[in-house]
């Protein structure tokens, strides 16, 4: 219950399952062999694409270095100031922001808006709205429609929400409690606020207000979905 209530989960990709109750103790229960392992319980293929675990590492060592670098956004104490960080050498406080979609109307990857790309002709860096590799994106496996993390611009920390505009895929996976349960792919719509999109958004919201993070929303919504 912590791990979910906390809101500030950090799984590893492999071995790590989140849970309350052993997959034997459900087994029994159950009176019968339903699970087999803890994986299927709370693994990162259940805790990841729903929304309780923010981000997935390959090992320990690389758990600690992105709850460090998510503290790196975050002040000390809270209600003092935000850690500005000197970015001299890595990108400019006064530029323009280069990055350009293709063509009207054609969909884009947002990150690119945010963070930035190589060029594709000349491999030349083209500059995004905030800090040259500054973007760390939070519940990507969750919720696609929105995009949320926390970057920086001219070396202040802020929370950033973008909408997703391509579609994508919402996986559900299948329940082995129940037998007629299948894992099922649909597809959302981009720029559309779907129930668990709308909830990302909310959260998000809420989590750069408790680190004291100025918030910037580049909203591209049409339409919700219910």
């Amino acid at each position: 219950y912590l791990v979910r209530l906390g809101q500030r989960a950090i799984q590893k990709s492999a071995d790590s399952p989140i849970i309350l109750t052993g997959y034997q103790a459900l087994n029994k229960l159950m009176g019968k062999n339903i699970y087999t392992s803890n994986d299927q319980l709370g693994g990162p293929m259940i805790m990841f694409p729903n929304g309780v675990s923010h981000l997935l590492v390959d090992d320990h060592l690389n758990a600690v270095l992105s709850a460090v670098n998510w503290l790196s956004y975050v002040p000390s104490v809270r209600g003092m100031p935000l850690p500005i960080t000197d970015i001299t050498g890595i990108d400019l406080v006064d530029r323009p922001v280069q990055w350009r979609p293709k063509a009207k109307g054609v969909a884009y990857d947002p990150r690119y808006l945010i963070c930035g790309q190589d060029s594709e002709v000349d491999g030349q860096w083209v500059s995004g709205f905030f800090d040259k590799s500054s973007f760390t994106e939070t519940l990507n496996g969750w919720a696609k429609t929105v995009v949320c993390g926390r970057a920086r611009l001219g070396g202040i920390p802020m929370g950033v929400i973008v909408t997703e505009n391509r579609t994508v895929e919402a996986l559900t996976p299948a329940d082995p409690a129940d037998p007629t349960s299948m894992e099922k792919n649909t597809f959302q719509a981009g720029g559309v606020w779907f129930p668990d999109s709308a909830y990302k958004t909310a959260q998000a919201i809420n989590d750069f207000n408790a680190e004291d993070l100025p918030c910037m929303i580049f909203a591209n919504w049409r339409g919700f979905s219910g």
